[in-house]
């Protein structure tokens, strides 16, 4: 678990927008994947202190300086064990205990949640234990990190959960290609374009989320729902019935006279709409944004 450059700039990013960072919880504790040298640049860079990175680091640190740096008051960490130092204890398949709840300004996951098997309680919990006007930041996987972990996850997942009806608000989703030079996308919320935001990839692909509390509400009282579901069963018979009569189109002339030739074309133009509508050149789901 540690934090990239792509996770410090997010939170670099976060902060110049606003968020106070207060009492930080990590979960468990995160290495600072960033050279001093590179730290002291683009904390110097933004107006942030960065004197804890002029010399002399390690090439892996701790994350807490850099916590310190943006304006953290205290940073904490919590996992199912204490051989890193961890204050708080807790396995996050477990309930919370309620010393936890509503306790700081910032849950960031680095790279934990997909570790756990239990992940709609562990998720709850992280959800439970900010307070109104916190955060969540997490920087996990999506695409093509199978056996990385338990999970990968997709936009849809962290949309409805960090939803109005469970107290929080989503303020940014940002995908990008694992490494330190991939471009930015943010991410359009599938329930908004009426559109499954699916996408296709040869590397593997991370997202940064970044969701603020605004009320203490029961979490997953009612359990999210995926957004394109919800419209057809609101539809019902009527829904039903416009899918039984649907368009279809006529077959191809073609297809009489050389049906081979005939599939194979209809294989490359299915082929090339996927490509379009599935990779990150998409701009209905993915629009390039600058990195801090």
């Amino acid at each position: 678990m540690g934090l990239d450059i792509n996770a410090v700039q997010f939170l670099i990013a976060a902060r110049r927008e606003g968020m106070d960072l207060g009492d930080v919880l990590t979960l468990g504790r995160q290495d600072l994947n960033v050279y001093p040298a590179k730290m002291h640049a683009v904390l110097a860079k933004h107006g942030f202190p960065s004197e804890a990175f002029s010399s002399g680091g390690q090439a892996t640190l701790y994350a807490e300086p850099l916590f310190k740096s943006l304006g953290a008051k205290n940073v904490f960490s919590l996992d199912a064990s204490d051989f890193e130092g961890a204050k708080f204890v807790h396995d996050l398949n477990q309930p919370l205990p309620p010393e936890l709840r509503e306790r700081f300004d910032l849950v960031l996951d680095g790279g934990t949640l997909e570790h756990v098997f239990n992940f709609p309680l562990a998720l709850k919990n992280c959800m439970e234990m900010l307070r109104p006007g916190g955060r969540f930041i997490s920087h996990t996987c999506a695409n093509n990190w199978c056996g990385h972990g338990f999970y990968q996850f997709s936009p849809e997942l962290f949309y409805r959960a960090f939803s109005a009806e469970n107290g929080f608000m989503m303020e940014r989703m940002v995908i990008h290609r694992v490494g330190p030079y991939g471009r930015w996308y943010e991410v359009a919320d599938p329930g908004a374009i009426r559109s499954r935001v699916e996408v296709l990839s040869f590397t593997p692909l991370q997202l940064l989320v970044r969701a603020r509390r605004d009320k203490v509400a029961p979490v997953f009282a009612t359990a999210p729902q995926q957004s394109d579901y919800t419209p057809r069963w609101d539809e019902g018979a009527g829904g039903a019935k416009a899918l039984a009569n649907r368009y279809t189109p006529p077959r191809p002339k073609l297809a009489k006279f050389l049906p081979g030739v005939s599939r194979l074309l209809n294989v490359l133009k299915i082929g090339a709409g996927i490509y379009h509508t599935h990779s990150l050149r998409n701009r209905k789901r993915f629009r390039p944004v600058p990195r801090p």
